[in-house]
């Protein structure tokens, strides 16, 4: 039986209706291309060629390459195969792989709709969605959501979802996620992806990555989280934040792991305890959290090409003074110091040589300190920075690993006179405006365990 051919799609300049099957294309509004089509509730086509508004909802079978704008929706692809044959429908079915079904601009009030690939701009109050791809831009005022990938930029009220990837940016308040490689940018309170490329990719990539946020997370990170907690597995970038959680394991041999920036990180590997004495204070107590960012997947995890083992450490620093010239109840300080250790490696075979691994270690870093002369926490501007190189020799001696000194150029920040703290290698004072500071060379010798 001879298969029945429908009806061929028709080209149309100008379209007006009141609803669908009401309108000057008769009831088979589905059949026609409009360049120009003003619906004044809701509208049908095959699709738009240039501009098509609608007071309720805008709804092209097909596609789209113009302007929509409507009051509530526009939808873009809701029946592509009407009106055609069986063997036409398979010819748009390879069509749609490579082609977009809207590319133009949407701009509704509540939804943007489309069936399959965007290449161009979605605007809304509420939500935009692509099923297939999108390029481009999408706005929403709650959330915008991609099926596959996106290269462009996404910008929302709540959540932006890419499913596959991120080519581009996604900005929002809540929520920012894909399933795949982020390869851009990520704002919002809570970001998540699969993976960050950066310059610790292996192999190497032009690609970066950001994430900015309150919380971030990411299972293969190369490239930069900034937030107050940010969670990676397999960890070669960069985290800055108040919490940082990393994988304990070391990365492939031909990658350096990655850096962490934070009060408490955990996965730390290297960490210490220091007990000192230095130019402004009688006792300190030093500990440290941090990785390795040389360690190999070797037995003893010892480097294979460098000379020296090298840690990063983020320490808490609690400090008292008894006493001082200024004040009989003497002062105490809380703060915080990022510092790049070396440890010197002489073998890979520690059973053979192995007193010479770790025998002494450098190191060089920047802290800052905020300075009470009181039981309380004070407001003040009473702040202490510091820049400082250190040396340390192994010693094995009464449970001290490591005996160290430290030589350090320190500046005092503070708002009130009666904070000075006169530190005895004086460099430079300012005592006569509001804002007052001292920076003087000072020194620091301890053990470290």
């Amino acid at each position: 039986m001879a298969q029945i051919r429908k009806k061929r799609f028709k080209e149309k300049r100008l379209q007006f209706s009141l609803v669908p099957g009401i309108s000057t294309n008769g009831i088979h509004t589905g059949w026609y291309f409009n360049k120009f089509s003003i619906n004044l509730l809701a509208g049908i086509s095959a699709g738009s060629r240039h501009l098509e508004i609608a007071g309720i909802s805008n709804t092209s079978i097909l596609s789209n390459t113009g302007i929509q704008i409507a009051g509530v929706a526009n939808v873009v692809g809701s029946n592509s195969f009407i009106n055609l044959t069986l063997s036409e429908e398979r010819e748009r079915m390879k069509d749609e792989l490579d082609k977009p079904l809207m590319h133009g601009i949407q701009i509704a009030g509540l939804v943007n709709l489309v069936r399959r690939d965007v290449s161009g701009i979605q605007l809304t109050g509420g939500f935009n969605q692509s099923n297939g791809s999108m390029t481009g831009l999408q706005l929403a005022g709650i959330g915008n959501t991609v099926y596959q990938h996106l290269m462009g930029t996404q910008l929302a009220g709540f959540y932006n979802i890419a499913n596959s990837s991120v080519s581009g940016m996604q900005i929002s308040l809540l929520a920012n996620h894909t399933k795949g490689a982020l390869h851009g940018m990520q704002i919002g309170f809570w970001n998540k992806n699969f993976r960050m490329p950066g310059k610790r990719t292996n192999p190497p990539t032009h690609f970066r990555s950001l994430q900015v946020g309150v919380f971030n997370t990411s299972k293969n990170m190369a490239g930069t989280q900034i937030g107050l907690i940010n969670m990676a597995g397999e960890m070669s970038g960069t985290q800055i934040g108040i919490l940082n959680f990393f994988s304990t394991k070391p990365v492939k041999r031909a990658t350096k792991n990655g850096v962490p920036i934070g009060i408490l990180n955990f996965g730390s590997k290297g960490h210490f305890t220091r007990f000192s004495y230095n130019d402004l204070f009688v006792f300190n107590l030093e500990r440290s959290s941090g990785n390795c960012s040389n360690c190999s997947d070797t037995q003893y995890g010892l480097p294979i090409n460098d000379d020296y083992q090298k840690f990063n450490q983020n320490s808490i620093i609690v400090s008292y003074n008894p006493s001082s010239k200024q004040n009989t109840d003497g002062y105490w300080a809380l703060g915080w110091r990022f510092e790049r250790l070396m440890y010197i490696k002489h073998t890979m075979f520690p059973k053979k040589n192995g007193p010479q691994n770790g025998a002494h270690f450098l190191s060089w870093g920047a802290g800052i300190q905020h300075i009470n002369r009181s039981e309380q926490v004070k407001a003040a501007l009473s702040v202490v920075t510091s820049f400082q190189g250190t040396y340390g020799r192994r010693l094995n001696l009464f449970g001290a690993r490591y005996l160290y000194i430290t030589a350090r150029f320190s500046s005092h920040f503070y708002e009130n006179a009666d904070f000075g703290l006169s530190p005895p290698m004086l460099l430079l004072q300012n005592k006569s405006s509001d804002f007052k500071y001292d920076m003087w060379l000072g020194y620091t010798f301890g053990i470290q365990v």
